[in-house]
């Protein structure tokens, strides 16, 4: 919809003054002339984008949903402009990095101190997030690079660009030493333990695969609700090691985290096949630390030691 960068900002100045000539003011154009360019919007919209009222004008529902589009590319705007100026600045710049709980240890953490090696001048920020999470954060243009967690296949705005590099397994996992490890469980055997939220908090009402979605499952086929739940986020993994939890997240690599000592429980209650991998800001991925950490963290996430 929007070919120029001056459009973006033309339709988030009457969005945001509510009048046309307070607009043109503010963006030092005439009247007439903004006037034509958000004619030309909605030609391209389709649409009207605002209600033209005796007092000014207001959104439409497809104005609504442009000033959104807009707001989100003003961020990208912004954002790259900032990592181009630290670039020639001589600064270095900074990458903002989320990830799930199990790839945060088993891959972006030790990613990360290569990437430091490499590049000692360039600021890196992680925090632990779920896939969805994750993809809100890009949206926001809060991180520039999330990895790992359960990809459900969701639709990504354009600006995104998502990498699967893993088929995986998720399913319910303990302790190694937890009494469930030792036995023949069932379903019924499951809601009578706690539960632990990896990835909390979950997005309501989200469609993906989650631990809410195994849960209705287990109360479909018991008739039982199963134990409480506690929602740790980022803590999850630590107090799952050494308590009496259950919980429900990919397999991939537990077998690189022996420390943790946890386990599949050996039942195929609650298993689903998914997918796993990178998505990127498209606009930080033209700066060359980013396109460093992704190598990083492909090469350990595939074991490649070439």
């Amino acid at each position: 919809m929007f070919e120029t960068r001056s459009e973006v900002a033309q339709l988030l100045a009457v969005a945001g003054e509510g009048r046309i000539v307070a607009a043109a003011v503010r963006l030092a154009m005439t009247q007439p002339a903004l006037t034509r360019a958000i004619a030309k919007l909605e030609r391209r919209a389709g649409g009207a984008l605002f209600e033209r009222l005796p007092t000014g004008v207001r959104l439409t529902a497809l104005g609504t949903v442009a000033v959104e589009r807009a707001r989100r590319l003003a961020s990208e705007f912004a954002d790259t402009d900032e990592h181009i100026g630290e670039a020639l600045a001589g600064r270095g710049g900074r990458l903002r990095v989320s990830a799930a709980p199990l790839w945060m240890r088993a891959v972006v953490a030790p990613a990360a101190l290569r990437f430091q090696e490499s590049c000692p001048g360039v600021g890196l920020t992680l925090r632990g997030a779920a896939f969805a999470e994750g993809v809100r954060l890009l949206a926001d243009g809060a991180v520039d690079l999330h990895c790992g967690g359960i990809d459900d296949g969701q639709g990504l705005p354009a600006f995104l660009r998502r990498e699967p590099l893993l088929r995986d397994t998720a399913g319910i996992v303990a302790r190694r030493d937890h009494p469930l490890q030792s036995a023949r469980p069932t379903p019924g055997d499951l809601v009578r333990h706690p539960w632990l939220d990896c990835y909390a908090p979950a997005p309501a009402g989200g469609p993906g695969p989650s631990l809410a979605s195994v849960l209705e499952r287990l109360r479909e086929r018991t008739g039982e609700r199963a134990g409480p739940v506690l929602r740790a986020g980022g803590a999850g993994l630590l107090l799952l090691a050494h308590g009496p939890w259950l919980s429900w997240v990919p397999f991939a690599f537990l077998a690189r985290l022996p420390a943790l000592g946890l386990k599949p429980l050996p039942l195929t209650f609650g298993r689903r096949h998914c997918r796993s991998g990178l998505v990127a800001r498209r606009a930080a991925e033209d700066l060359q630390p980013m396109r460093l950490f992704e190598d990083i963290v492909r090469d350990i996430a595939l074991e490649r030691t070439g």
